[in-house]
């Protein structure tokens, strides 16, 4: 079967009411495209300026969120994940996250979560738990409109800490004297925490799916891919260089094969549920979205890839929403359904 052209993404705009609850203004389908007809498979994000809604409210924050281009606007749901230690010229792009609540909560791969432990940079092992030095800096960026001169607008950058983060599995003993213990990942899905938007404003999120994907269902995978690192000006603390930071690729493809017994089995090495996907996924989209049903909802993350080839493995979502988040048996699954998160349910056939 071949995959249906133009692809798009079901964008919620949400915002905070007076009451505190969270609520949905509107949603929009945001074409995916790059402007140039011949780049369908693989391509650098571009578009037109979008208004999300036709009933903007007064909030300058929020309006902030509802007029852009369609890469902006993707921008403020899936962010580059990066680290770097104080007093270094560069920070580091790690790989790719996406907003799935309006409070903050985030997905992404867990060997993403645990690469400052797996790389040596700033991090190290605390009996069963990851210390991270006092002096990493671990986050996301975002982009967002500030004033300058006049009516016009220009694009900064804020960076947002991971506060918490949660990944399943355990450190396993290695038979060899001279290789250290590593993390066995019961699933490559990770959620991590930052902080909520300044002001009361909103995060927007994608919506998710606890349903799995099928053989041949269209998958399109958003993220940043060989996303260089980021100059750092030391003396205040900003980005040095800030132009084309942050180019969203899109990614698209086809469901080969689902392992959702993997787990158990083992029949591929990518932890836990799993499939395969005939799309090409450079380095750094670790842990970017997969989109099914049409771009509709989130049903898994980039998990690995192989280096030009058009075949990478995804981690399904759906079993890892019932993991506990803490003591309590709290879930993502229970957050969705309970939470005051502000978190889409979204339900119909085939999503």
């Amino acid at each position: 079967m071949s995959i249906e052209f133009p692809i798009s993404i079901m964008k919620t705009l949400w915002s905070r009411r007076a009451d505190g609850q969270w609520q949905i203004n509107d949603m929009k389908g945001l074409e995916l495209s790059s402007g140039n007809a011949d780049e369908e498979g693989f391509f650098v994000l571009r578009g037109d300026i979008q208004l999300m809604t036709d009933a903007p409210n007064s909030r300058i924050n929020d309006v902030m969120s509802m007029f852009a281009p369609t890469e902006f606007l993707m921008q403020q749901s899936i962010v580059p994940v990066v680290a770097w230690i104080e007093g270094e010229p560069a920070m580091r792009c790690i790989g790719t996250a996406s907003i799935i609540s309006c409070t903050g909560y985030m997905l992404t791969a867990a060997h993403v979560l645990m690469d400052p432990i797996e790389s040596g940079y700033g991090a190290t092992r605390d009996g069963d738990q990851v210390r991270m030095h006092d002096d990493l800096n671990f986050g996301i960026l975002m982009p967002f409109w500030v004033p300058t001169n006049g009516m016009t607008m220009q694009k900064a950058f804020r960076f947002f800490p991971i506060e918490q983060a949660w990944n399943w599995g355990g450190w396993k003993q290695s038979p060899l004297l001279h290789e250290d213990d590593r993390w066995e990942h019961l699933t490559d899905v990770a959620i991590c925490k930052i902080p909520e938007m300044p002001n009361g404003g909103s995060h927007q999120p994608l919506n998710m799916s606890l349903n799995p994907f099928v053989p041949d269902e269209d998958a399109y995978a958003l993220g940043y891919a060989e996303m260089p690192d980021v100059k750092l000006n030391l003396q205040n603390g900003g980005l040095l260089e800030q132009k084309n930071l942050m180019d969203l690729h899109v990614s698209v493809g086809q469901i080969i094969r689902t392992f959702p017994q993997n787990h158990v089995e083992k029949e591929v090495s990518t932890p836990g549920p799993c499939f395969d996907f005939n799309a090409r996924i450079p380095g750094k989209m670790s842990g970017s979205p997969i989109f099914g049903a049409r771009g509709a909802v989130v049903r898994g993350v980039v998990s690995r890839s192989f280096s030009g080839e058009e075949h990478a493995y995804g981690s399904m979502l759906g079993p890892a929403m019932h993991l506990p988040l803490d003591s309590s048996d709290r879930t993502l699954a229970s957050l969705l359904q309970n939470g005051n998160e502000g978190m889409a349910k979204v339900e119909g056939v085939g999503l």
